[in-house]
């Protein structure tokens, strides 16, 4: 059991590596595709790859009626609605200022869970909020207390991050039933078909297959391949066997992961008052889940 709980953490904490991978990756093909564009071929790349290997590993399974009305609902969520605010957002500001917003995810959690599900907000929650909006500020405002990239850009993140709560309800209705291959197939897929009428209207024209070039390529099929397929995969299978709630915890690794991808990759610059903020928000997120209860797992 012990080996067991040990893999399940390993395995949630090699998703959050690959997603904070994204914030990188997106950049690099953000240079030759539009937002849409990398959608769409990511999502189109991530479908194929799920349907074909959930096929022949015998995961994949056919949702009943009323769950391929959740299963819909829940694409809407993300990675449509998600993906199409962060794809922009990303484009807009660096990488570590997106993952910082992204990671506060978990920390608006406790009020999704007693809307929908009746569970109780403590002291904890709150003051956990308030510590991890103080290190949302540090970072994004910097020390000059301006915004350090595009106030849209940064509102559009916030936008993805309503989507990824709107997801989290709806994953923890299905999570239980059905494999994690056979939820994450038909979500990218649903979530290609949402993106396809847009390529088509928007940037079908703009697109030139001249400007995809290999390290272009590459990048795109990471996004597909670790962010879109495996990491969703591994996150679905840690919400199954630890729970929404501590699955979510491994969230707040996101932004010092990107950090430091940015640092190596980018030459990004990280001053020590952002460094401070990324720590003020880890601390805030983790209190505000230290004690609470979410499907009777309480994490202390």
């Amino acid at each position: 059991m012990a080996f067991k709980k040990l893999m399940v953490y390993g395995i949630v904490t090699l998703a959050m590596f690959f997603w904070s991978m994204t914030y990188i990756w997106y950049k690099v093909v953000f240079e030759a595709l539009p937002p849409i564009s990398v959608m769409t071929f990511r999502l189109f790349f991530s479908s194929v790859f799920l349907f074909v290997f959930s096929y022949l590993i015998k995961k994949l399974q056919f949702p009943s009626q009323k769950d391929f009305y959740w299963l819909l609902v829940l694409s809407l969520f993300q990675p449509f609605l998600y993906f199409l605010a962060e794809s922009y957002g990303v484009s807009m500001v660096s990488p570590t200022i997106a993952a910082v917003i992204i990671s506060t995810i978990p920390m608006f959690t406790p009020f999704m869970a007693f809307l929908f599900y009746g569970h109780r907000i403590s002291v904890f929650n709150v003051f956990g909020i308030l510590v991890s909006f103080l290190g949302v500020l540090m970072v994004v405002l910097g020390r000059e207390l301006h915004f350090e990239g595009s106030v849209t850009g940064i509102l559009l993140l916030v936008g993805a991050v309503g989507a990824a709560l709107g997801y989290s309800v709806i994953i923890v209705k299905l999570a239980n039933k059905y494999s994690s291959f056979t939820i994450i197939s038909w979500q990218n897929l649903f979530g290609a078909c949402c993106f396809l009428p847009l390529f088509f209207i928007f940037d079908w024209n703009h697109v030139s297959i001249q400007d995809i070039d290999r390290r272009i390529l590459l990048n795109l099929i990471y996004l597909a391949f670790f962010g879109s397929s495996l990491a969703y995969v591994f996150f679905t299978y840690a919400i199954k066997n630890i729970g929404i709630t501590k699955a979510s915890l491994f969230t707040n690794t996101i932004p010092v992961f990107t950090a430091a991808f940015a640092f190596f990759i980018f030459g990004e610059t990280i001053p020590v008052f952002k460094i401070v903020g990324i720590g003020v928000l880890l601390v805030g997120l983790f209190i505000g889940q230290s004690r609470w209860n979410f499907n009777g797992n309480t994490i202390r």
